[in-house]
């Protein structure tokens, strides 16, 4: 397999990431042109994605200060040339089958009406490793066409591409998401992620429910550890799905505050 050869535009944003981007990068080295968005980081991170411009990575390095997830992911778009893109996080890897999976679809003929893939990713437990082979990983729009891609602007978390068209899933292959988090900072960033959900929720008109702020955490604890079969991941699958339900129900309990005082969160 020919390096930096596919019609691909990896597409990274970072601040602060020398510990991670490495892997990261190599893992993508069948990408025609690579991305990466720094928006200030001070650790190293910018001197490392030189040194693999040195090595011969075409990487187009570009600065842009912070205006949030949708914004700085439209950015990395805009300087995009390839005619397909992928969007990967500095924490994120390709794993071989993955690899393969991309160059395949990416090299097939033109006429291929499918216009955005779905990618698995498979998260990285602490304490544990990644999550079992048999869990259902969680599906993200990650590669399709640049032509006609955009990004919703409006979305503060969980931002993702829209593409015109046919989607499918890639079945063979996954994203390898490694990032050691501990119980405290993952509730920090529940808790952050949570209010500028509840923002988003709010600005779009939504009204709170009653029944959603009971059953909706559970309903999400109960679809993560059963449904995508976390429990396979013994304690550390609990620990995860419990995660989820607390983000879910601190969301729903802001959005509820929010609609009493008549304020954006």
């Amino acid at each position: 397999m020919t390096r930096f050869a596919s019609p691909v535009s990896a597409l990274i944003i970072c601040v602060d990431e020398a510990d991670m981007i490495g892997p990261c990068l190599e893992s993508i080295d069948f990408c025609a042109e690579i991305i990466v968005v720094d928006s200030g980081s001070t650790d190293g991170t910018v001197e490392c994605v030189k040194g693999y411009i040195a090595k011969g990575y075409p990487i187009k390095l570009l600065h842009n200060d912070w205006p949030g997830f949708p914004r700085q992911r439209q950015f990395s778009l805009d300087h995009a040339t390839q005619p397909w893109c992928l969007s990967i996080d500095p924490d994120e890897r390709v794993d071989d089958q993955l690899r393969q999976s991309i160059v395949a679809i990416t090299q097939a003929a033109a006429d291929n009406k499918v216009s955005g893939w779905y990618i698995r990713r498979r998260d990285w437990l602490k304490g544990y490793g990644y999550a079992h082979r048999w869990v259902l990983h969680n599906r993200l729009m990650r590669l399709f066409r640049r032509e006609g891609a955009t990004m919703d602007l409006t979305a503060r978390v969980h931002e993702a591409f829209h593409v015109p068209g046919e989607t499918g899933t890639i079945e063979e292959g996954v994203l390898l998401h490694r990032r050691e988090i501990s119980v405290e900072e993952d509730l920090a960033r529940a808790n952050a992620y949570s209010g500028l959900k509840a923002v988003t929720l709010v600005e779009k008109g939504k009204k709170p429910g009653l029944v959603r702020l009971v059953l909706s955490p559970f309903g999400n604890f109960l679809k993560f550890y059963l449904a995508k079969r976390y429990f396979l991941c013994g304690r550390h699958g609990f620990v995860y799905s419990m995660s989820v339900m607390i983000y879910s129900f601190a969301t729903e309990a802001k959005l509820y505050e929010a609609s009493e005082r008549n304020d954006p969160v």
